[in-house]
């Protein structure tokens, strides 16, 4: 299981009803709203997971943008360091640019 931190930032006339929607994400658990603009979350989820969840998030209405805090994949990697799912740290990190649409 991979753990990873994220700043959700939000317009501020959707700041809660972003915080409500990713609240009930099964992969989340909130942390309230910090200077009027972000929701604090965390993510857990296999490392091959994060990056869904995270678009998830992203194309929500009001969101800006996602910032990571931290990512963890300690319990993911193998005797010879290696990750166990087929995707990379640094593939998971990506975050493809938004479009107007969603």
């Amino acid at each position: 299981m991979a753990i990873s931190g994220i700043l959700v930032h939000c317009l501020t006339d959707a700041l809660h009803e972003v915080e409500q929607k990713v609240s009930s994400m099964e992969e989340l658990t909130t942390y309230g709203i910090h200077e009027d603009q972000y929701v604090v979350a965390v993510v857990e989820a296999p490392s091959d997971k994060i990056e869904k969840v995270v678009k998830k998030i992203g194309r929500m209405e009001g969101v800006l943008t996602i910032y990571t805090t931290y990512l963890t994949i300690e319990d993911e990697i193998d005797n010879d360091g290696k990750l166990k799912t087929n995707l990379s740290a640094t593939q998971h990190m990506k975050m493809e640019p938004r479009e107007d649409n969603r």
